[in-house]
């Protein structure tokens, strides 16, 4: 029987490895940065969009996916801002940052994810009957018009090596 799906779900590697691995992305990153600026934002972009296919398989690839990688990414950015303009100065920002890094960091980015995790609940929040409304009228749209121009998108790199299909 053959799978639909040609993005089959992989083993999830231990998490100290997938640790050394974006320890490695980002070490790589720092190199093009610094030996190749000019090629810089593609490969950040490559890196971003690694990043954005594992959340996306993780929470089922369809609008609750798009809607958690929407509201993560506007709260994590809005952390990174806010603790930026709190900040007395450029040395304060940093020192606090790498003092706060272990606990307040990932700490606010665990509890950005658990907010990320609720996005309908802010659409209905924000008026009740129409919130509802939309959400549902999101839920029967995106499938039809967003879903595949995304993932055509995210998945672009999947298409050009073609699927495995050694047995």
């Amino acid at each position: 029987m053959t799978d639909a799906n040609p993005r089959k779900k992989k083993k999830k590697a231990p998490f100290l490895k997938r640790m050394a691995n974006r320890g490695r992305e980002a070490k790589a990153l720092g190199q093009v940065l610094a030996n190749e600026p000019r090629s810089f934002p593609s490969e950040l972009l490559k890196l971003i969009k690694r990043s954005l296919r594992t959340v996306w398989d993780a929470r089922g690839g369809g609008l609750y996916a798009c809607g958690f990688l929407i509201t993560f990414v506007f709260l994590e950015f809005r952390m990174f801002f806010v603790d930026i303009y709190e900040a007395k100065s450029a040395s304060e920002y940093f020192s606090s940052q790498v003092s706060e890094l272990l606990f307040k960091y990932i700490g606010e980015s665990f509890q950005n994810t658990i907010s990320a995790f609720m996005w309908p609940v802010y659409i209905i929040e924000i008026h009740p009957a129409w919130g509802a409304g939309i959400l549902a009228a999101m839920f029967v749209l995106f499938p039809k018009f967003l879903k595949e121009p995304l993932e055509r998108w995210l998945f672009v790199e999947d298409r050009k090596t073609g699927p495995d299909d050694s047995c």
